[in-house]
């Protein structure tokens, strides 16, 4: 049976077991909507635009703080796990901005930058870049040394060592960071959008729920956010067997 397959059987299990716990009424059917029901308001849903708006506008501010977090934490990462000393003596403050919750520091960014997508934006930037660091700097300094001291006694510079053998020990590990990150942008990007409310974005659909009551919308709405970070994370997959081609299975 190919992985494709197995999926399948997967998916249509879930199902099953999703129809079986509506027939048995084991949750109240005001609040669990049925695989039927589902589908149905699905198919509503996709025949107006502003699902694909939510969608769009979502997945622009998940892809931007990810995008900001990549280019600002990798060379911080690089360098803090090539100069373990430094790493050394920051790693209780990385740790420290690592334990506050994003969503905390939401107000405090709404005050400085407003309620448009720079705010949120800037709240997932500061979840994720840390983590990334985090992974990166820690991956790169439980790296064997034999390389680096082999050119280090041919006169090698820093740069040189992290131009020829740093940067391609970082890239495994930043493949690993940018999978967490970006699962950690979705969150905190849906959050926020619950919060306070924007114009378009899933987390709005999700809140305005509480108004309309309409569950099987938010059932929908559940799907197409676990949908777009499956589908992350396969993008994601699928650079690094291209660009870190070296690594084994």
């Amino acid at each position: 049976m190919n992985k494709q397959l197995k999926t399948l059987v997967g998916i249509l299990i879930f199902i099953a077991l999703w129809q079986g716990f509506v027939f048995m009424d084991i949750f109240n059917p005001i609040y669990f909507a049925s695989p039927f029901e589902v589908y149905t308001e699905g198919m509503n849903m996709f025949q107006h635009q502003s699902v694909y708006l939510d969608t769009y506008y979502t997945l622009w501010r998940v892809l931007m703080s990810v995008v900001l977090a990549i280019v600002i934490g990798t060379p911080i990462g690089v360098i803090l796990g090539y100069f373990s000393k430094a790493y050394q003596t920051l790693s209780g403050v990385i740790d420290f901005i690592r334990s506050i919750p994003p969503v905390v520091i939401y107000p405090l960014l709404l005050i400085g930058l407003g309620i448009g997508d720079e705010s949120r934006i800037a709240t997932a930037l500061f979840g994720s870049i840390v983590v990334l660091v985090l992974i990166i700097a820690e991956g790169i300094s439980n790296q064997d040394n034999t390389r680096r001291q082999f050119f280090y006694s041919r006169g090698a510079r820093h740069r040189d060592i992290i131009k020829e053998i740093i940067w391609y020990e970082a890239l495994p590990h930043t493949f690993v960071a940018i999978r967490t990150i970006t699962s950690l942008s979705v969150i905190i990007i849906i959050v926020t959008e619950m919060l306070v409310s924007t114009k378009y974005g899933l987390g709005t659909r999700v809140q305005n729920v509480q108004i309309t009551s309409n569950i099987p919308d938010l059932f929908v709405t559940i799907i197409i956010i676990g949908l777009m970070g499956i589908a992350l994370n396969k993008i994601t997959v699928s650079l690094e067997k291209y660009i870190v081609f070296w690594k084994e299975e």
